[in-house]
């Protein structure tokens, strides 16, 4: 097996090895060239390319889009009406859309499938705060939701911060919260230690599109029995059932990377297999190569016009010149 690859037998023109890349036996005798010697160039074309090998259930469906000649990811999703009174109502669906992701020209293919995982995460949480809804006196709200507004709210803080009225007892505060339009019951309550109480509270939601919700029950820790510490917790604990969902079921090629059935010490193997020195037995020529991609991909990361952002930066932390300055000549002073 040659020690280097021959770029025009290359299967993708998205990415290309730079000259001399070196090829790495695995422990299952396949050849590869690890991603860091690698050239990438991404459009549309690639970033859907890319997209079409990720599977995912249910009603999300990750999408990518060009404005200006920006490569962008942006999430769709078929949701019913969260802030119906009564709940939401699969008969009166939504075609809704996430926030913009960005794409690099150069970024990895992994990175790009790591970055349609994570606006998947964001999608989700999003609809996981909207799902939450508390009973007061004069209505219902949903307290956890993100489209509070944030500037508002700081310019009258004072509103909106704890204070000595706002202690209720946890047993009262949970007949106030509905989930998915349903009731949130608490089935346990365990002090653990003086600063430290768990929880566990069982969802009664049958019909919820998040289906992993459906009476489910979930546990969390708090740092004491007040209210709010227990509702904090409870948003919390909901959105990494949610995380763990999309962990569990975001596949590339078939393989869920973040699932819990993947074997971290594996993939630590298998790290260092992609990136020893000796496995890699790199040529003077591949080195300069590699070391050009590097500075190239690391000099690019600097953003354009901060110069005095980063100066004010960098003297706030007392640090006079970074390590790594060679690399942002161009963008800023350092």
């Amino acid at each position: 097996m040659p020690s280097t690859v021959n770029n025009a037998k290359w299967p993708h023109t998205f990415e290309q090895p730079i000259s001399y890349a070196p090829l790495v036996q695995l422990s299952n005798n396949n050849w590869v060239v690890p991603q860091h010697f690698l050239r990438y160039k991404h459009t549309l074309q690639s970033v859907n390319e890319v997209l079409s090998n990720i599977s995912f259930p249910a009603h999300f469906r990750v999408l990518a889009a060009e404005r200006n000649e920006q490569v962008y990811l942006q999430v769709a999703i078929l949701n019913p009406d969260n802030y119906q009174s009564n709940g939401p109502n699969k008969e009166s669906i939504k075609l809704l859309f996430g926030r913009r992701w960005y794409v690099e020209d150069n970024l990895p293919t992994s990175e790009l499938i790591q970055t349609a995982f994570l606006a998947l995460k964001v999608a989700r949480e999003h609809e996981v705060r909207e799902l939450i809804k508390f009973k007061h006196t004069r209505g219902t709200s949903t307290p956890f939701n993100n489209h509070h507004d944030l500037p508002l709210m700081a310019q009258n803080a004072e509103l909106v911060m704890l204070d000595d009225n706002d202690f209720r007892h946890v047993e009262d505060v949970v007949t106030s919260c509905m989930f998915a339009g349903s009731a949130i019951k608490l089935s346990a309550v365990d002090k653990i230690d003086d600063t430290t109480i768990l929880y566990q509270v069982q969802l009664t939601c049958e019909n919820c599109q998040l289906n992993e919700f459906n009476n489910t029950s979930v546990s969390f820790l708090a740092k004491d029995t007040s209210s709010n510490q227990f509702l904090h917790g409870l948003v919390d604990a909901l959105i990494k059932v949610s995380n763990e969902y999309v962990s569990e079921h975001f596949k590339y090629n078939e393989l869920a990377r973040f699932s819990k059935q993947i074997s971290v010490e594996r993939i630590g193997e298998l790290s260092i297999k992609l990136r020893s020195h000796n496995a890699l037995r790199l040529c003077s020529l591949g080195e300069q190569h590699a070391n050009q991609l590097n500075f190239e991909i690391d000099s690019g990361r600097a953003p354009n016009g901060c110069s005095s952002e980063i100066s004010g930066f960098l003297a706030a932390h007392g640090v006079e010149r970074p390590q790594n300055a060679h690399l942002y000549t161009n963008q800023f002073s350092v």
